[in-house]
């Protein structure tokens, strides 16, 4: 009896151990089941991709790609992310340069072609292809009505400029254009003579606020491209008309608001004309020196105090001779329009009392009151004339404004 016992038992463990082989060749049947699909799949997967890149080698053709032209300007980052920079490129026979203003081609067809300026041009680490860093122009229809504010297009030619940074092809350019970055203050240059593209305020794309070009929440680095941008349009169209004049001489038959000054403040500034013997003996240009002087005096210290800079300039023994020179100019260069006079030094005492740069300068003497009487209303603002703007512009800033937001052509507003 034992012994058939332990026959049973040995049956059982046969029958186990059989059992156990046939669910581990199962598994390993549907194992190597999956492992034939993966790589079925990977091979498809691969064969399709190298059937694309043969694609993209036929229609991107040589003959068909930009061209760096020169040497190479300078070499960014490591590894991957090296890049070669240059500073033109050539595409279909025409010739691109750093801060040309371009159209591109939009994605879908239907549309009207994109608008940027070149920021970059390099070719990427172990790529054949250029591509371009640009900033984008937006297109007054392509903000939310909600996000423009008060604004209102004065001209189809209208664009917005932005610091909306993003990369693409260069065979993405179609040509150039031009674009015509206009002070608000400035008259919009003649249609006929002048079918450009019209920029006079800048879309913030991460606010989604239209702003100003003197608007003071840009930082250094955009305040200046903006400068650049508004020289480089004055050195191709010369000075516009302003506004204002005009507005002024359709306005001299009718009502004016005239701002009331306490007669204890223009009898000050006047003894101290007096006391430095510097009344005209006009009472018109008597009454501009003295707002002239009270323009200037918050950039002046008052008595020697600690931390004072040799060259700061104290009230009002530094100040008056300034001013004095200054007013002389601009009567010597305006007496024969007595208007333009006086709307000239309205426009320099409003820019004086809001600017202590343009203050700062002018006490200083890196302003000269020669250079002062020529000036327009944005270089007054800037404090800077279009002459130290424009110093820099053989070599544009290189740097990231924003962060790219797409490796395609179109750009999005959101």
């Amino acid at each position: 009896m034992l012994t058939d016992q332990m026959n049973e038992a040995s049956q059982d463990e046969d029958n186990v151990a059989l059992s156990n082989t046939k669910e581990t060749e199962k598994k390993q049947r549907k194992r190597k089941k999956d492992c034939e699909e993966m790589n079925k799949k990977k091979r498809k997967k691969d064969c399709e991709e190298k059937h694309e890149t043969k694609e993209m080698e036929l229609a991107w053709k040589p003959e068909d790609c930009a061209k760096p032209l020169g040497e190479v300007s300078k070499v960014t980052g490591k590894g991957k992310k090296k890049k070669s920079h240059f500073k033109t490129f050539t595409f279909r026979g025409n010739q691109y340069a750093l801060e040309d203003s371009v159209q591109l081609v939009p994605d879908d067809p239907n549309s009207k072609p994109y608008c940027a300026i070149i920021k970059d041009i390099y070719i990427p680490n172990k790529e054949k292809y250029v591509k371009l860093a640009v900033h984008w122009f937006y297109r007054p229809e392509d903000v939310d009505k909600k996000h423009v504010g008060k604004w209102e297009s004065k001209d189809s030619r209208n664009l917005f400029y932005s610091f909306h940074r993003d990369e693409v092809f260069a065979e993405s350019v179609k040509h150039k254009c031009v674009v015509n970055f206009v002070p608000e203050n400035k008259q919009i240059p003649n249609r006929r003579e002048h079918p450009c593209f019209i920029v006079q305020n800048v879309y913030d794309f991460v606010k989604k606020k239209v702003r100003k070009f003197t608007d003071k929440n840009f930082d250094v680095h955009q305040k200046n491209e903006i400068d650049r941008l508004v020289a480089k349009t004055s050195l191709r169209l010369g000075d516009l008309p302003d506004i204002e004049k005009d507005q002024v001489t359709k306005t001299s038959k009718g009502k004016r608001t005239v701002q009331r000054k306490s007669p204890k403040t223009s009898t000050v500034y006047k003894s101290i004309l007096e006391d430095f013997d510097l009344l005209t003996g006009d009472s018109d240009r008597d009454k501009r020196l003295g707002e002239l002087l009270e323009a200037v005096k918050h950039e002046c210290r008052t008595s020697k105090k600690k931390g004072a800079r040799d060259d700061d300039s104290y009230w009002p023994d530094d100040v008056v001779p300034v001013v004095r020179a200054l007013e002389h100019v601009f009567y010597d260069s305006m007496a024969e329009d007595m208007s333009k006079y006086h709307h000239k030094l309205e426009i320099l005492v409003d820019e004086l009392k809001t600017s202590r740069l343009l203050a700062r300068r002018l006490l200083d003497g890196e302003l000269k009151p020669e250079q002062v009487v020529k000036m327009t209303r944005y270089e007054l603002t800037r404090g800077f004339t279009f002459d130290d703007i424009t110093a820099d512009l053989e070599e544009p800033i290189m740097r990231n404004d924003a962060p790219s937001t797409s490796n395609n052509v179109g750009r999005n507003e959101d």
